[in-house]
């Protein structure tokens, strides 16, 4: 028997509805067909044979009404299970999470940590990304992840900390944040003001302005952050190395603390665990840059509005059959991620890196490296993908150097934010 037909097989054993069966296996035997097993006639079985009433037009009447039921039958069987098909994706459903599942997780985890042979200056410093957590105004605990850029600063996403008491956030460094190696409280967060506040628009307003790149934010660290500890991330401030169609395909690589705990996210079968039981690690991912949008008009109203314009750098999870390229040219939608027209137009090479992977919650605020100009940069900070984070997952990333002048207007003379 072929190895298609064993996984098809295992998947109906462990219960999967033979359509979901057939669209996983599809991923990775695009041609796959499922081979029904015939069953024998039982042996001395009585079979009732219909007489056909010798009347020929009669008899061609029922075979006329015959025909025509069997093509109705095949027409809602046929449209029973594109609706099944379009329901199962809305849903989100699909056994992957976050990384191609025919990698091993640990090398997400050994890339995450620079560990051999991700040690060299052939991959970004991950050290510079930091874990967050903090209690909001409503009692609730939140957590994402952030980039060293100064001695006393991170960027990360605008959502991650909007509502956060500052009394009670602190940035966490180090490969894994229960055995952190330090703990900073901090000084502030400075959320862009193009950034639609929970506050002052209403969800659905919320979710439109989302589109327009304003997903950023920067945190002020009360000390120092310690060189033997973690590396300061060099960040992209100029808009004219990633606005060429140039970039477009180079390799990019994300990091942050995603959530692969059992029962708090989508992980499904791909859920991970570590030595205490929380899953706590840093990891990281590579992929290919598919779209840079930059100079995004913002529908909220601040001073300056004309020039402090949102951006986007966007890239998409591809399968291992190369079958879920969402960012293909004339692609727009699909039924996990929704409308991504706004990801511009373009291509996208359908074929996936080696550790081909995607954002999941917890990664918000995470870096986008790309090398450029000679240095590993941070271009963008993942901002937000599908729910489920699975094959064809399209990741938005807020492009850091439409924000450059707002980032260096908190540069200090005593507190220089490098870069400035």
């Amino acid at each position: 028997m072929q190895t298609d037909q064993q996984y098809y097989e295992s998947l109906i054993i462990q219960g999967h509805p033979p359509e979901h069966a057939l669209h996983y296996t599809r991923m990775y035997y695009p041609s796959f067909v499922p081979q029904i097993a015939q069953t024998p006639p039982l042996a001395h079985a009585n079979y009732f044979v219909p007489v056909v009433q010798d009347r020929k037009k009669d008899r061609t009447v029922l075979i006329v009404i015959g025909v025509a039921v069997f093509a109705i039958i095949v027409v809602v069987m046929l449209i029973l299970a594109v609706v099944a098909v379009a329901l199962f994706d809305s849903a989100d459903n699909t056994p992957e999470f976050g990384f191609r599942h025919d990698v091993s997780s640990q090398l997400f985890e050994d890339l995450g940590e620079n560990k051999a042979p991700y040690d060299s200056n052939d991959y970004p410093d991950f050290s510079s990304v930091v874990y967050i957590e903090g209690i909001a105004t409503d009692g609730e605990l939140y957590s994402g992840s952030g980039v060293i850029i100064g001695e006393k600063w991170v960027l990360t996403a605008a959502h991650v900390v909007e509502g956060l008491k500052v009394g009670d956030t602190s940035v966490w460094i180090g490969d894994d944040y229960q055995s952190a190696i330090g703990q900073h409280s901090i000084v502030g967060y400075y959320i862009h003001p193009g950034w639609p506040f929970a506050d002052q628009f209403s969800t659905e307003e919320q979710n439109e302005m989302l589109e327009e790149g304003t997903d950023i934010a920067l945190i002020e660290l009360s000390e120092s952050i310690n060189p033997l500890d973690a590396s300061i991330a060099k960040w992209n401030n100029d808009t004219s190395l990633i606005e060429s169609d140039e970039i477009l395909g180079s390799t990019i690589y994300v990091s942050g603390f995603g959530d692969y705990n059992s029962g708090n996210s989508m992980c499904t079968d791909y859920c991970l665990t570590d030595s205490d039981g929380l899953y706590s690690k840093r990891r990281a991912w590579e992929n290919t840059l598919d779209r840079v949008v930059l100079d995004i008009e913002s529908s909220v109203d601040y001073e300056e509005k004309s020039s402090w314009k949102g951006g986007w750098v966007v890239y998409d999870f591809d399968s291992p059959s190369s079958t879920n390229n969402a960012l293909a040219s004339g692609k727009t939608y699909n039924f996990a991620q929704g409308d991504y027209s706004y990801a511009g137009n373009g291509n996208s090479d359908a074929s996936p890196t080696t550790l081909e992977g995607t954002s999941v919650a917890g990664d918000s605020g995470g870096p986008t490296f790309v090398f450029i100009d000679e240095y590993w940069q941070v271009i963008g900070l993942t901002s937000h993908g599908s729910e489920a984070a699975n094959y064809g997952d399209v990741a938005f990333n807020t492009a850091v150097a439409s924000h450059t002048d707002w980032i260096c207007s908190y540069s200090q003379s005593n507190n220089l934010i490098p870069g400035c």
